[in-house]
């Protein structure tokens, strides 16, 4: 059987067995009408007029490199492709794993920055080929649409770009050589060590092989290598370098989900992250060296907020004692409310709002909830929300340290993809998110809070509580005993949508002991 026919063959098996992502699915006709008129009115227009950070990206892109002497309709064209393909394959802003859209225009464009700004005096100044090449593969080093799991697998993103006949001409418009783009791609395999760098550096001799790049040629050679160990780091590090700490939890909490870490160690392992990058020195400092000193000082000040945060960890574990405890509360049964309130709200204590505010802002969520929106449904006399906090050895609160909110099903805004039989039933719970400060996460804190708002959630008669969590978090509770089924699988992110029969004598049983725990030694 011809070479071609194998390749077809191998691709339609492999479509046929990867899983559906449903954010990838197209919605009923009445969902889509509406979808279209909102996107219309929020998404899309803010999109055009550059609002975005996906259109932000681009247009730093595109004006980047039209100084470094990309062809304009070139550049734009294929900024348009890699978006597209992302998006319709799932891996838009609305995927929770890393490796999204986002994440490679943020590659593209600081490794763009870092290579075509080097100082003259470095021994790795690019030429406006290899500059190319460096932009070519940081957009598509992460294009994976068939994956499994969220880290993409080099030699299906290798599969990908040898069968997408766009990219194939991108890459012929400019005078580029495929397997020289791919060889860079496979470089930013990490870690870059054992079974790994094994395999990268066998298969980058095949693809210099079949660039026609002599055996002998051991400078041209080296001079690709390094250059894809460039794109390497600079990929790594350019979310942490163009955003905030807010944005940089956000890629760190992106990053642990995928991982399966949980939320407790994402400081620490952060902290290992960076560090790490001290054995990469040689490469890490000719990437800085070649990005305004803005960027080197905010990636040094993520990478200081990360261990600073580490450290408070550490301290706020070492002052728990048995004399401390976290008990779960009820906040606004009633308290305060007029028979006559036309808003039908509950009362919430000001502290208690600002501290679940501010916990919310610590670490978000991962459906998106607008701002406004959360601290709203605060108030709603149907939402449920529940307080984690820590308190002293007399029951006093000292700090309010998690909190859990949910509400009717009817009044949740469910992951694309997602369709609830009991929706208008009222008959579930939406638990919208669980959120904990840094310092209690591990301490079974985001237990108590689930289980408590369980509780409340049957006292009102619900039958169901569902909510989105981790697959491996929802298989654990399973496990148990918890009678939970996943409605809805999504692939590869693994934030599924799940649901607890709250009916479940397990439930009744353990519900009323939730109410407070005891922490440290």
């Amino acid at each position: 059987m011809e070479l071609e026919e194998l390749t077809k063959q191998a691709s339609l098996e492999s479509q046929s067995q990867r899983p559906v992502n449903p954010l990838t699915r197209p919605l009923p006709w009445s969902r889509e009408l509406i979808k279209r008129i909102m996107l219309f009115g929020w998404w899309w227009l803010r999109y055009h007029r550059g609002l975005t950070y996906e259109a932000i990206l681009k247009k730093r892109i595109v004006q980047l490199g039209t100084e470094v002497g990309f062809q304009d309709k070139w550049l734009r064209r294929i900024l348009r492709h890699a978006i597209s393909e992302f998006s319709k394959e799932g891996l838009g802003p609305d995927y929770y794993g890393y490796h999204n859209i986002d994440h490679e225009l943020e590659a593209a464009y600081f490794t763009l920055l870092a290579a075509s700004s080097q100082p003259s005096n470095r021994s790795l100044l690019f030429t406006q080929e290899e500059i190319t090449y460096l932009f070519v593969a940081a957009l598509f080093h992460d294009h994976d649409p068939l994956k499994q799991l969220d880290k993409p697998h080099e030699d299906a993103v290798e599969h990908i770009v040898r069968n997408d006949p766009r990219i194939q001409q991108f890459v012929r418009d400019v005078g580029l050589n495929i397997n020289i783009v791919l060889a860079l791609i496979y470089r930013t395999a990490y870690p870059f060590r054992g079974e790994i760098a094994e395999h990268v550096t066998a298969r980058m001799k095949e693809l210099f092989d079949a660039a026609g790049i002599n055996e002998e040629d051991l400078p041209t050679r080296t001079r690709f290598t390094n250059m894809g160990w460039f794109l390497s780091v600079a990929e790594r590090i350019a979310g942490y370098a163009l955003g905030d700490f807010h944005h940089a939890m956000d890629l760190a909490r992106r990053n642990a989900h995928a991982l399966g870490w949980h939320p407790s160690v994402i400081n620490e392992r952060s902290v290992q992250f960076f560090s790490a990058l001290k054995e990469e020195k040689e490469m890490f400092d000719k990437v800085m060296g070649g990005v305004p000193e803005r960027y080197k000082q905010t990636f040094f000040n993520n990478a200081e907020a990360f261990r600073k945060g580490w450290i408070e960890e550490l301290e706020l574990k070492s002052l728990m004692t048995n004399k401390m405890k976290m008990t779960a509360v009820i906040e606004g049964k009633g308290e305060g409310r007029q028979i006559d309130d036309p808003d039908n709200s509950m009362y919430i204590k000001e502290d208690v709002r600002n501290a679940v505010v501010r916990i919310y802002n610590e670490q978000a969520l991962p459906i998106h909830v607008d701002d406004r929106e959360f601290v709203q449904s605060m108030s709603e006399l149907d939402t449920i929300l529940v307080t984690l906090g820590a308190c002293k050895e007399d029951g006093r609160v000292v700090e309010i340290v998690g909190y859990a909110k949910g509400y009717p099903l009817e009044k949740s805004k469910l992951r694309r993809g997602t369709v609830d039989k009991n929706l208008g039933k009222n008959n579930t719970a939406y638990l919208e998110g669980i959120g904990v400060m840094k310092g209690f996460w591990g301490l079974s804190g985001g237990h108590m809070l689930r289980l408590k708002f369980m509780g409340e959630a049957s006292r009102r008669g619900y039958r169901y509580v569902t909510g989105y969590a981790h697959r491996d978090v929802v298989m654990q509770r399973m496990k148990k005993g918890e009678k939970i089924s996943i409605v809805q699988r999504y692939d590869p992110d693994m934030l599924d949508y799940y649901r607890a029969d709250l009916a479940d004598s397990l439930y009744q049983t353990i519900l009323d002991d939730s109410d407070s725990i005891y922490v440290g030694q």
